[in-house]
């Protein structure tokens, strides 16, 4: 169980992310190399955390910061960054993780990155969108990361808009609820995945129930995907192919309005022009 949060814009939640779930303080200088960010768009999503409350500074070389009192995890186990010095990697605070959240940072990076890269994917957009904007069509509707791609064809006229959508679970989640999520979103998308983190010590026993997951994901067209490693696509394995799906226009832009962020929304516009 973790804190309840404020809505977080896509790099606030980055950047809370980064940070140690035991409090410990991060350098500014470390933090945005670990997040590969220029120096204003560091200190925008710093100052976002700053005045939600969710981080405090304090004195050190470049200044620190870490997660305030308040933003600390009640329980659970996480998956923390840590940064030492230069060098970025992560830590498994506990083997299970029970702390969802800890997993769309890096998941939404290796989606950006590896993910679109196999695919020959050229994404407009990659937003975790599990933190922000309404539920216009229930509790089931808002994904946890989304993707956009507009495409060109040679022989086919127009250009064709893809929306995809990830719901992202940890260990303790691996069951069929997680497809019907999936399911829900994927009336506003073209494609829909359920994405679980499964620490190679748990594999042998979740065996059964991924099984029984990924029946249930095929049965309905959902692309299913297991991950060893948040951070390491070497480690993701997909295990259903997600079946695309022309999405009603209406429910697709009603979508993109209020569940991405006003860049997105411009650069998908800009691209369909």
């Amino acid at each position: 169980m973790t804190a309840d949060l404020p809505p977080l814009r896509e790099d606030e939640a980055a950047l809370f992310n980064a940070l140690p779930v035991d409090g410990a303080t991060r350098t500014n200088p470390s933090l945005r190399e670990y997040l590969r960010w220029a120096q204003d768009r560091y200190f925008a999503a710093r100052d976002g955390l700053v005045d939600k409350g969710l981080v405090v500074r304090g004195p050190g070389r470049g200044g620190v910061i870490r997660r305030s009192h308040a933003a600390l995890p009640k329980g659970g186990h996480v998956v923390a960054v840590v940064i030492e010095g230069d060098k970025a990697d992560t830590e498994v605070i506990e083997a299970a993780i029970t702390n969802e959240l800890c997993l769309y940072a890096p998941m939404r990076e290796v989606i950006e990155r590896d993910w679109a890269q196999e695919r020959r994917q050229d994404l407009v957009a990659v937003e975790i969108t599990a933190l922000g904007g309404s539920r216009p069509d229930g509790i089931w509707s808002r994904p946890d990361i989304t993707t956009v791609e507009i495409r060109t064809f040679e022989y086919v006229p127009g250009k064709h808009l893809d929306v995809n959508t990830f719901e992202i679970k940890s260990p303790d989640a691996v069951n069929v609820q997680a497809v019907y999520e999936a399911l829900a979103h994927r009336r506003a998308a073209t494609r829909s995945y359920v994405l679980f983190y499964i620490p190679p010590h748990r594999a042998a026993a979740l065996k059964d129930d991924v099984a029984d997951v990924a029946a249930v994901a095929r049965a309905h067209g959902i692309g299913m995907v297991t991950a060893g490693n948040p951070h390491d696509y070497d480690t993701w394995e997909e295990l259903e192919e997600a079946q695309r799906v022309l999405a009603d226009p209406e429910r697709l832009n009603s979508f993109i309005a209020a569940q991405l962020t006003e860049r997105a929304r411009s650069l998908i516009s800009r691209r369909l022009r």
